[in-house]
Formats: structure tokens, sequence, C-alpha cells
């Protein structure tokens, strides 16, 4: 049910789509994905294949509880989902994308393409690890490309909290994110 609401949440419906249904899952999305997710289901399931969905926001809340500017002082993890330096500038540098610090503009939350627009509404300036979409990005290029779809090894030292998706969910239930 984690894929389907991330899915709907992220606006992508089936053509044809049953309004009552969709009415019925948007309210029963609550139940099945933390709402401080919810907010970056677009990024999910545009970085993501379908399959790795409910295990890549299971992993992003387990790391950050959807706080994407979520730092760990003992090993500086960062973001959303919570990458370190090293591992970032391996990404970044193996597939041309910024590294770590590096200050990037978004608009919307997106790279800003540089296209001209006649308002300066929706720009932001951040480093690169802490913009909800690199840090998804380069998420889904570490478990779906590098690591060939079969394995979160990045993140197994949060593994005894997102594994088990009951136990998880129970978790997030009753600590209210």
């Amino acid at each position: 049910m984690i894929i389907e609401c991330m899915i709907f949440l992220a606006g992508v419906l089936p053509m044809g789509a049953d309004e009552t249904k969709i009415i019925e899952q948007y309210m029963s999305c609550d139940d099945y994905v933390p709402k401080s997710m919810q907010q970056h289901a677009e990024l999910y399931v545009q970085h993501f294949d379908k399959e790795n969905i409910d295990t890549a926001v299971r992993i992003g809340w387990c790391e950050s509880r959807g706080k994407v500017d979520a730092y760990r002082s003992d090993n500086g993890d960062t973001g959303l989902m919570q990458f370190v330096s090293w591992t970032w500038n391996w990404v970044a540098e193996k597939y041309e994308l910024p590294e770590w610090d590096t200050w990037v503009v978004t608009r919307y939350g997106e790279p800003y393409t540089g296209k001209t627009s006649k308002t300066d509404i929706g720009f932001s300036f951040d480093r690169v690890q802490y913009t909800p979409y690199y840090n998804v990005m380069f998420a889904s290029i570490l478990a779906e490309d590098i690591y060939g779809k079969t394995q979160w090894r990045d993140w197994s030292s949060s593994e005894w909290c997102w594994e088990n998706e009951k136990e998880w969910r129970d978790k997030w239930l009753s600590e209210k994110y």
C-alpha cells in the first residue's frame, strides 16, 4: 500500500481512475505513509523503480524522519536519505553530478535549468546534499544502478528500523511523524 499511496500522492494516476476509489485511497494513505514522507512522494516516484519505492520510503523515514536538513554529528550523515560525504562524492564523480557542499539553485525543489522566468518565486540556493531532489536521486542511483537493485547496504545500520514493514509502521505510528 505504500507504493500505491506514494504514486497517488505524487499525482500519477492511471487514466480513467474511479474517483470514489481515489478518495478512499487518499484517506487511507495517512495509515500507510508517514506525513513527513508524503511531501516527498513525487521525488520517490520520479527516481525509484516502482518495486523499490516501498523500501526507499521506509529507509528515508528511518534515517531522517523525513527531515531534509537532518544531520548526524558523529559521522556527518546528511539529508533526507542520510549520505556521508565520501559516498556522495563517489556517486557524484561516477555520474557527473554536483559534489558534496556544492551550492545549487533549485526552483520549486527541482534543479534550475536556467530558463527565463518573469518571477523569482520558488527559487532556493542550498548545499546539494540538503536538497531532497538530489538526496533521493543519489539514493536511487546508489541502490538501483550501482548495487543492481538488490542491496541497500549503505543503509544497513538502520535496517533494524526499515526491514520489517509491520514493525516500521508500528514505530512511525507510535512516534507520530
